[in-house]
């Protein structure tokens, strides 16, 4: 099993890249760390079926994290799926975790997205998981979900409650979380083939949960995963009701709903090798050369998971 570093953050695709990079930095304060465009054949070789000689690609930081923004000027990027739901398998958000959600909300966001909740909503007590958390999703300006999110004392990561200012402002990322349509399957995965380590979960249901999610009648099985303890983590949406959850049927890496995962791991070559021989080689890259420092790695591979969300590996060549 492979010894994971970290979790380093998310690639999202979008068409207008100034866009929404500016959206990010002036409501949510995420801050530009590099903007580039790459020209190379390795672009074709680590997203395959794009056939792209060119990206527009941004990074930006928040805390200790990295939210990527692709644009490919020279493919026809499939649009969002019309009306996406929590239940639907392509469905990824990720959670940035604030110390005053509610003012946060209130003053950066509520009239510059569009909501998935129907108001910022606290977590009830007999939840024993979640009791306190408050909470609140919506989209980006491209339809990319979020969720913004405020521990109460004694829950969450001691980066969480450290240094705070009450300004709202978001600290980092603390997860991504992913609908999927079977919790056994995913585990074998991210835990077998990945190496991330379980380390919780519960079972959300009630009218919070359905105000949170924009559903009706939800009941959502989540089970939490992390490489190292106190960095980003993966979450699952296991949604056992409402049912008729979508599955994506041709997934490209040049989609606008597709998101992918990086991370950084020790031994990408032994991993590699794994993953080639891993029920899930079909949707398995070769291995590739990256330019530093893109995304953190000398080498790096992309692979789908059950559900075809996408992941992207990466480490140094020894």
């Amino acid at each position: 099993m492979p010894n994971l570093l970290c979790l380093q953050g998310l690639i999202r695709n979008c068409s207008d890249l100034d866009g929404l990079k500016n959206w990010y930095v002036e409501q949510l304060g995420l801050t530009l760390a590099w903007e580039q465009r790459c020209t190379a054949a390795w672009i074709s070789e680590l997203f395959p079926g794009t056939v792209a000689a060119s990206l527009d690609c941004c990074a930006l930081r928040l805390g200790q994290e990295t939210l990527w923004l692709m644009s490919w000027p020279e493919v026809l990027m499939q649009p969002m799926p019309a009306a996406t739901r929590g239940i639907d398998h392509w469905f990824q958000h990720i959670c940035l975790v604030s110390d005053a959600l509610e003012r946060a909300y209130a003053e950066r966001l509520q009239g510059a997205c569009r909501p998935i909740s129907t108001a910022p909503q606290t977590l009830p007590e007999w939840n024993r998981g979640a009791a306190g958390i408050q909470a609140v999703k919506f989209f980006d300006l491209e339809g990319h979900p979020l969720e913004l999110l405020q521990f109460p004392p004694g829950k969450g990561a001691p980066r969480w409650h450290a240094d705070h200012d009450g300004s709202g402002q978001p600290r980092g990322i603390d997860h991504t979380a992913i609908s999927i349509a079977d919790t056994t399957i995913s585990l074998s995965f991210y835990g077998e083939l990945l190496g991330l380590q379980r380390v919780g979960g519960g079972l959300n249901h009630g009218p919070e949960q359905d105000a949170l999610d924009g559903l009706e009648s939800a009941r959502v099985e989540i089970t939490a995963l992390q490489a190292q303890p106190g960095q980003m983590g993966v979450e699952f949406l296991h949604y056992q009701s409402p049912r008729g959850g979508m599955s994506r049927a041709d997934a490209r890496w040049s989609d606008l709903v597709n998101d992918t995962m990086v991370i950084q791991a020790d031994g990408i070559r032994d991993l590699h090798a794994r993953a080639q021989a891993s029920p899930w080689a079909q949707h398995c890259s070769s291995l590739v050369s990256l330019p530093l420092p893109l995304f953190g790695g000398e080498l790096g591979f992309t692979l789908r998971d059950p559900d075809l969300h996408g992941v992207l590996l990466v480490g140094e060549d020894r």
